[in-house]
């Protein structure tokens, strides 16, 4: 066994045990309400709980991590962490919490118009407060396709699912996959105003970011719909491009559509290294569903890009920054604490230099590996009572005890620490 493989090895079972052990744990244990359904998601560094609002950006992305998981994870999940099971009990334990929050998620939507609240009351009889924005339909989406397949799973290993029928959920998601569509060819219907006469359109980076995202599991989990849904992955494909910085080999978070990237505008600087790490790594799954090797060097340079022009000197004590004006003017939104480091880039770091390790084997990976492990593990992950603290100040120290709020839920740390174990598992 190699140096680099052995250094691998041993991340992988810090990440497995941390999983394991800490995260889905601290979870577990505090933000299933079993009285009224879904997740509470703000939460003290010891679980306590701070406000019983939901969420529900939140509410599917844990209605997704908790099918995930157990989709995903049997018996032993990592030979680097043999003393690591994913018991019956445990497994049962996540499917009590996935539905849990599955019989809650329809309580996003208004019925007055079908569009969704960002969050609700306790129990979602009233919501709090809508965004004109279309992204906790996405999550609806991918909570809804994972749920379908854990009832699936649950019916090849012989358990109960109660009055669960996948195809109800697998039907949910498509519909709303189809307003989703709508929204963004027409942000009006979410209640924007429409652009004024002569604006220049703008290709958003998230939203190529979802729809790649979303497209990619519907193929998996509906692969009968392959078709249909490789039109939108190979639109994501193109479009991605257009957002590449050629000479920083980063992707800017807008773009003009035609002509690309430009720094004229405030908008046009806006660099987000965790973005370009996540739409970096989801383009490296792209190319496996339609392979471009032009495209696949276009991610792995916008990795090492978004690391090289992300990461703080070590003045500051490295880490990932959250976001910058890349040619170092003032930021367009003075609110953003844009020195901080957040627990979500990390995560994208992570995943997408583990990918990027398992594609190439080389070495630079696993170098970047294991300067973000360090630098997470010394500052975001929290021994005592499990899972990351999100939010730090730009020296490490942390700047909000909080584990969950409005944004950090059960999400970007199990899914991250979740696909780097799998992708590396053979390497």
């Amino acid at each position: 066994m190699s140096a680099s493989v052995q250094r691998v090895r041993a991340m992988r079972a810090v990440w497995t045990r941390d999983l394991m052990s800490g995260v889905l744990p601290f979870w577990l244990r505090n933000s299933i309400d079993n009285e009224h359904g879904g997740y509470f998601s703000c939460l003290d560094e010891d679980g306590t709980l701070l406000d019983d609002s939901k969420y529900h950006w939140l509410q599917g992305r844990e209605v997704w991590t908790w099918s995930r998981m157990y989709n995903n994870l049997v018996g032993t999940v990592d030979s680097a962490a043999p003393d690591v099971s994913a018991t019956e009990t445990v497994r049962e334990e996540w499917w009590h919490a996935a539905v849990c929050g599955a019989r809650f998620l329809d309580n996003s939507r208004r019925e007055s118009d079908g569009l969704f609240n960002f969050s609700s009351t306790r129990d979602g009889s009233a919501g709090l407060h809508f965004q004109r924005r279309p992204y906790t339909a996405v999550f609806y989406i991918l909570g809804n396709l994972e749920f379908a397949e854990a009832i699936k799973t649950r019916l090849k290993e012989g358990k109960p699912t109660g009055d669960f029928k996948s195809e109800d959920f697998q039907r949910k998601a498509l519909d709303v996959f189809e307003q989703f569509r709508k929204w963004l060819a027409d942000p009006t219907l979410l209640g924007r105003l429409p652009p004024p006469p002569g604006a220049k359109p703008v290709s958003v980076l998230a939203e190529v970011m979802c729809l790649a995202g979303l497209s990619e599991e519907f193929i998996y989990k509906i692969p009968e719909k392959k078709e249909q849904f490789m039109v939108y992955v190979k639109d994501a494909m193109a479009r991605v491009e257009t957002h590449f910085d050629k000479e920083r080999c980063i992707l800017m978070e807008n773009a003009d559509p035609e002509t690309g990237v430009t720094h004229e505008t405030m908008s046009g600087r806006l660099f987000n290294p965790g973005h370009s790490l996540e739409v970096a790594w989801f383009l490296l799954h792209l190319c496996k569903l339609s392979p471009n090797a032009h495209l696949q060097s276009v991610a792995l340079s916008a990795i090492e890009g978004s690391l090289r022009h992300g990461w703080d000197s070590e003045e500051h004590g490295g880490g990932i920054l959250y976001m910058m004006d890349i040619l170092g003017k003032p930021l367009l939104d003075t609110t953003v604490t844009a020195t901080n480091k957040l627990w979500w880039p990390h995560c994208e770091a992570l995943y997408a230099c583990s990918l990027a390790y398992s594609l190439t084997q080389d070495e630079q990976w696993v170098s970047w590996l294991e300067k973000i492990h360090e630098y997470i593990y010394a500052h975001f992950c929290d021994k005592k009572h499990g899972e990351w603290y999100g939010y730090l100040n730009r020296d490490g120290t942390v700047f909000n005890r909080c584990k969950g709020g409005n944004y950090k839920g059960c999400f970007h740390t199990p899914r991250a620490l979740l696909y780097c174990q799998q992708v590396l598992q053979d390497v």
